[in-house]
């Protein structure tokens, strides 16, 4: 009888155990896949916004290169002054260095 006894025992303990390590394997897989589950994710989220930002990127870009022709463009339409117009300006240049009093100036 104590012999039956100490076998139902050890082998209720054995039963536990055996649950004790199954559930110890159960919490390792849930922990291994929740980790692999949220390493996805940081790997999804980190390519869409490595994605969304080349977007970002690739647009400012074109806007520079649209607002860098736009500006060049606007060298070749009005940098041509006509003949008459050079010929006052630069009327006006030797004219204004001939008043000036140089001599005056230096002594001061």
């Amino acid at each position: 009888m104590q012999t039956e006894i100490i076998n139902k025992v050890l082998s209720v303990e054995d039963r536990a155990q055996k649950i004790i390590r199954d559930s110890e394997r159960n919490a390792r897989d849930i922990v291994t896949d929740a980790q692999a589950t949220a390493n996805e994710m940081v790997r999804s989220s980190l390519k869409a916004e490595r994605e969304r930002q080349n977007t970002v990127i690739a647009q400012a870009q074109a806007d520079a290169d649209a607002e860098l022709a736009e500006y060049e463009a606007s060298f070749d339409t009005g940098s041509h002054l006509a003949p008459a117009v050079v010929d006052k300006v630069a009327n006006l240049i030797v004219d204004t260095v001939l008043l000036t009093d140089f001599d005056r100036d230096s002594a001061q």
